[in-house]
């Protein structure tokens, strides 16, 4: 789920077209994009569109729960639906199972448009089954600012997905910290004492690191890594993260997840996953829980931020600056 950079006047198809790939921060391909107005807090949303083959009940079902059951808890008045793909047929069978959701609802579908890359057709109007209007919004204003501002910065999903994956020679380098801090050799924080130390230098590290704006050392990122093993001393990270500051977070823990070592990846991935929801980059934090899970399936934490993306809780829920070491005995000496 993303929120809306900006306010953004549509006025045509065009509009709504180039509008997508902004909210989202990539080009959508094979994709579902709605959109929701008049929600106790508008969000927008992006699930891959099922080929027409694998369309079945169950299917159809998921997809109608993943997108429009947001929008119910939200209480949207209308959504705009968005089909980017090739199959206009798969397209027309999922545009049906949600447009009965919708009426269900009583939610207004303000307008159904599918998209292929070079036309685009009203699902719902009476040239549904034309050819089309050819388009082109990549000289779009909407998508111009976004290119100019940085907002967006990735061709596909896809290369947002590689945007985060493994730079060998970093993940290499701090690897090799990893042996020469002598890690390998401890375990990881696991008593009151040393989780409230290790915390404590998390906590004060990563601060001035983003007050620098600069990323750790690979000696830094070895041990920061290391010791977010424990959950407490990774939650020391976690209670800096606000909505305020949640860009630079986003910037520094993309960073460390690029060089983690695969193990250590968890903690850092989901770190980047909450700065993302909190900066409102709902397609960022997605990819950064996938991440994490692909090397633990049940992270805890990624699991909470998964909920939270699915039912599109606000970042405005998040007040950060908790107390991570609330009960932990203190350090002497």
């Amino acid at each position: 789920m993303t929120t809306t950079p900006a306010a953004l006047t549509i006025r045509s198809p065009e509009d709504l077209l180039a509008i997508a790939p902004v909210v989202l921060g990539f080009w959508p391909e094979e994709s579902v994009v709605m959109m929701t107005f008049g929600a106790d807090r508008p969000f927008h949303a992006r699930i891959d569109l099922p080929p027409l083959e694998v369309q079945t009940l169950d299917v159809q079902r998921a997809l109608d729960e993943m997108l429009l059951g947001p929008a119910r808890r939200q209480h949207a008045q209308h959504v705009v639906l968005l089909y980017f793909a090739a199959d206009r047929a798969a397209a027309r069978a999922a545009h049906r199972v949600l447009r009965r959701g919708c009426r269900r609802s009583g939610i207004v579908v303000a307008s159904a448009l599918f998209a292929d890359g070079e036309r685009y057709a009203d699902l719902d109007g009476p040239g549904r089954n034309s050819p089309g209007t050819p388009y082109d919004v990549s000289a779009h204003p909407f998508v111009v600012e976004a290119l100019v501002s940085g907002r967006l910065s990735h061709r596909s999903r896809g290369d947002l997905v590689a945007s985060l994956e493994p730079d060998p020679q970093a993940t290499a380098r701090v690897q090799q910290a990893l042996v020469s801090g002598g890690f390998a050799d401890e375990d990881m924080p696991n008593d009151g004492r040393s989780i409230r130390r290790e915390g404590r230098w998390v906590e004060r590290r990563v601060a001035e690191l983003l007050a620098a704006g600069a990323g750790p050392s690979d000696d830094e990122a070895a041990r920061l890594l290391w010791v977010m093993q424990a959950s407490r001393v990774r939650d020391a990270a976690w209670s800096l993260i606000t909505r305020r500051n949640a860009e630079a977070h986003v910037r520094f823990w993309s960073d460390l997840v690029r060089r983690a070592p695969g193990p250590l990846v968890p903690a850092p991935a989901a770190l980047l996953a909450w700065a993302a929801w909190q900066a409102g980059d709902g397609a960022k934090a997605w990819v950064a829980l996938d991440r994490c899970q692909e090397v633990e399936p049940v992270y805890a934490m990624a699991a909470y931020l998964g909920s939270l993306l699915q039912q599109a809780v606000p970042p405005e829920f998040w007040e950060g600056g908790f107390d991570w070491a609330l009960g932990l005995g203190s350090v002497h000496g």
